[in-house]
């Protein structure tokens, strides 16, 4: 299992074209979860979640301050954040 991570606050488009890629063998699925942030250094924003496939354990995620275009979140602020999951 992979889990990759973006900001849901992340809404910059590009006017690149898109890349065209083979089909991937990994099934993957897109998930928002609510969270909430438990500590910034260095440029870092940590953000505790839900883990997405076992709701009973939680995932410390990093995320860099530069992923929050408007403005980076204070301490104890929720967040919403869009997880990839991919298994394979």
């Amino acid at each position: 299992m992979i889990i990759s991570v973006t900001s849901s606050a992340q809404t910059k488009k590009s006017n690149k074209p898109a890349k065209r890629t083979t089909p991937s063998i990994y099934k993957k699925k897109t998930v928002r979860v609510k969270g909430f942030v438990d500590r910034i250094s260095n440029g870092i924003v940590v953000v505790v979640i839900r883990n997405p496939i076992d709701n009973e354990s939680v995932k410390e995620i990093f995320i860099p301050a530069s992923k929050f275009p408007n403005r980076v979140p204070e301490e104890g602020e929720y967040v919403c954040v869009t997880v990839n999951i991919i298994n394979g």
